[in-house]
């Protein structure tokens, strides 16, 4: 999982299958988004936040998943 500040309006974190797979979750669900799903992107935004200074307490925020040509997303 990597967290790439861009602006202080856009993050981009890169997950691949092997972090879904460490928070026990498959790439159907993640794409489906369960409740698993909702909690890790809670969890990746707290982290962010951590890492990389993302603040997104008391924003609306715009989610936009794409897949990469190596797999990672």
């Amino acid at each position: 999982m990597k967290f790439e500040k861009l602006n202080e309006n856009k993050l981009r974190i890169t997950l691949n299958i092997n972090d879904l797979a460490n928070n026990n979750i498959d790439y159907q669900s993640f794409m489906a988004n369960s409740q698993d799903t909702q909690k890790l992107f809670l969890d990746m935004l707290d982290r962010a936040e951590k890492e990389v200074g993302f603040v997104t307490k008391d924003y609306k925020i715009m989610i936009e998943a794409l897949v990469t040509s190596n797999g990672d997303f």
